[in-house]
């Protein structure tokens, strides 16, 4: 009777679990099913009976979704694995992580250097508000200034070891719109907005902007001087006319003077009708062939890059101007 109860439970678990059962022969205790038709048995012929539960026929397990094969936790005892299913968790509910915007934030407070673009210059303030004896210091158009933050209309920057705040509209991070990117074959006259820029950056210092004159070799040289953090310390004595720079300068600290040709120095000499010529030393090869930006050349406030052999700057007899 025991047995014949057992059989009847274990067909009722694997029932409850899908799992067929008309290809198998199950023998309990002392009963006996017989099933012909699967193992070909002639009336009256019998398998032997065991004395435990033996399957001729294996079941079919059943299908498991991947990552999901549990065991029940209502017969923890047992080793046979079941099938659950996922439960899908309400979007809602799910973590999320917006990275575009974690990005957006990164770069918005990433220091970058920007630049100085109000023809102006701007204000740099103790606050982000305008309030009376604010101003640290006011930064010229151009000036180079490393932004830390912001807060409403204003940006934090940083400028030598001094930290301020400067109207977010008076700096640009495009280079290209305050230092002038001169390019060879242009014709740079008053009106043009690069002339106009290194005016601005060079504070006009030859007044050739207030005559509307086209761009200067001396003023080209003076805003490629600057990009560099580079000046020179002029003295009182005018005009400081190409042809007469060296020798303004003699004798002047930090400036050197020689007939060899140095990378950013700058070149002088005169040519056979006695005008004098200033170009800016580009690159110097090993060979001494140099490469020279000079203004003026064919036409007034043309701009020409061009390359002369060692031989042929010799003839020129020109010197070469150090600045430190």
């Amino acid at each position: 009777m025991w047995n014949n109860f057992c059989a009847v439970v274990e067909d009722l678990f694997w029932f409850a679990f899908g799992v067929p059962r008309d290809n198998a022969i199950v023998v309990y205790g002392q009963n006996q099913i017989e099933r012909r038709e699967t193992l070909g048995l002639s009336s009256g012929q019998f398998i032997p009976l065991p004395s435990s539960p033996v399957y001729l026929a294996a079941p079919t397990a059943p299908t498991l979704l991947p990552a999901t094969v549990a065991f029940d936790t209502a017969t923890a005892h047992s080793t046979s694995p079941v099938a659950i299913k996922n439960i899908p968790v309400p979007p809602s509910k799910l973590p999320t992580v917006d990275h575009e915007s974690e990005a957006a934030s990164a770069i918005l407070h990433a220091p970058v250097v920007m630049y100085v673009s109000n023809a102006d210059g701007t204000a740099c303030v103790q606050t982000p508000m305008i309030d009376f004896d604010a101003v640290i210091e006011t930064l010229p158009f151009g000036t180079a200034v490393t932004v830390i933050g912001y807060q409403g209309r204003f940006a934090s920057v940083n400028r030598s070891n001094i930290t301020g705040w400067v109207l977010k509209d008076d700096i640009t991070p495009q280079k290209k719109e305050v230092w002038p990117p001169f390019v060879s074959g242009v014709v740079y006259d008053a009106g043009h907005p690069d002339t106009i820029k290194t005016r601005l950056l060079i504070s006009d210092m030859f007044s050739a902007g207030a005559l509307t004159l086209p761009l200067q070799a001396g003023e080209y040289i003076a805003v490629r001087l600057k990009s560099e953090h580079r000046s020179i310390p002029w003295s009182r004595k005018r005009p400081r006319r190409a042809g007469s720079w060296a020798t303004l300068l003699r004798g002047v600290s930090g400036i050197h003077s020689g007939v060899t040709p140095k990378t950013d120095s700058i070149m002088e000499w005169q040519t056979d009708e006695g005008e004098g010529r200033l170009g800016y030393v580009e690159a110097v090869a090993p060979d001494l062939t140099i490469t020279i930006g000079v203004v003026g050349e064919g036409e007034a406030g043309r701009f020409t890059v061009k390359t002369m052999s060692e031989e042929i700057w010799r003839e020129l007899r020109p010197v070469f101007i150090e600045v430190a």
